[in-house]
């Protein structure tokens, strides 16, 4: 081979490295449950509940449990990928029409969503939470037989053990909890249409403490066994556990969650917008891609389509993401990167 062929073969070489790099992004994917665009933000406003049989100690305590389902459901919903809207502060917008000077001041996230919230009052979704609870605990008490062995000093040199047998009272405490829901977000305009409705079954909570014997065994009670560590949690402890469950639930079907994918870009188009991806600024180079349109040579259209796909797929919008894989296609027919993403792509999009 001549020197001018190996040099031929270099950059050929050359050129097929550079033109694709591979990263790995965080793709967003679809919710399981699709929830309209539309609503970028709940409130959970309506909260009720049906009380269970269940034996011991269970208080009626429907307006605190209805509170706690309320705050756990809103501090999981706080940490998912949706907005959140804090219930006083939407009086405030409602009555003011405007966004409180607080939150309005400079280019913040919040100010710009407040101004969508006014302006957009049907994109909050009203929550409506119909729960059936079965709460409660059984302090139980047995006197025992029980042998002790103590340690007696011997007049003679040296201890010697002693066995005798004493009745003490042992304690155990049995926590029990369960919950099913049915939870619905509706529409909040005027049809209140039901646009998500799903039925959770909670797996029951029992637990049951370790036998224990009294500290004190001339007074003995509820409160001294809670107090003496055998690890049984309280009534309070056991409802968070369970609507906090119930609350993971709701929104691992509502929320897309995020998985890490090996992708490759293709660098024959924008290199402002290939940097962007590379980097992770996927909002960024989505608007790049956008601004640049149809230009370039075809090639050049064909990389800025699949990397616009790319964006897409990696902020959650699949359905537009095979979109642009399949303008690429179109363009460039025999490109295996283009139709492996394509495939991806549709498979996500269509749920399989």
């Amino acid at each position: 081979m001549n020197r001018i062929a190996l040099i031929a073969v270099a950059l050929m070489l050359a050129a097929g490295c550079a033109a694709k790099k591979q990263i790995v992004l965080p793709m967003r994917q679809p919710a399981r449950v699709a929830v309209p665009g539309s609503i970028r933000t709940l409130l959970f406003e309506d909260v009720k509940e049906q009380r269970g049989a269940v034996p011991g100690g269970y208080s009626a305590d429907k307006e605190s449990n209805a509170t706690l389902v309320k705050a756990m459901m809103s501090s999981e919903f706080s940490g998912s990928s949706y907005a959140i809207l804090n219930d006083e502060l939407l009086e405030m917008v409602k009555k003011t029409g405007k966004a409180p000077k607080y939150m309005s001041d400079g280019p913040t996230v919040a100010a710009d969503f407040l101004s969508q919230m006014i302006g957009d009052p049907g994109s909050i979704g009203i929550v409506e939470v119909e729960v059936t609870t079965s709460f409660g605990d059984a302090f139980t008490v047995e006197n025992r037989e029980i042998a002790l062995t103590t340690t007696q000093f011997n007049p003679g040199g040296g201890n010697r053990p002693v066995v005798r047998t004493e009745r003490i009272s042992v304690h155990r405490i049995d926590v029990v909890g369960s919950v099913s829901a049915v939870v619905r977000i509706r529409s909040p305009y005027p049809d209140g249409k039901p646009v998500f409705e799903e039925k959770y079954d909670l797996p029951d909570f029992r637990y049951s403490s370790v036998e224990a014997a009294p500290s004190n065994r001339t007074f003995f009670g509820r409160g001294q066994a809670a107090n003496q560590g055998n690890g049984a949690p309280t009534l309070t402890e056991v409802k968070a556990i369970q609507f906090k469950k119930l609350a993971e639930q709701f929104f691992k079907d509502i929320c897309p969650s995020t998985k890490e994918v090996n992708v490759q870009l293709d660098s024959r188009g924008d290199k402002m917008a290939y940097n962007l991806l590379a980097e992770g600024a996927f909002p960024w180079a989505e608007m790049r891609l956008r601004k640049i349109g149809g230009a370039g040579k075809p090639e050049e259209q064909a990389a800025n389509l699949y990397n616009l796909g790319i964006s897409w797929e990696a902020q959650g919008l699949v359905a537009e993401a095979v979109t642009k894989y399949k303008a690429a296609l179109d363009i460039e027919p025999g490109n295996g990167l283009f139709r492996r993403a394509h495939e991806r792509a549709s498979s996500q999009s269509s749920g399989k």
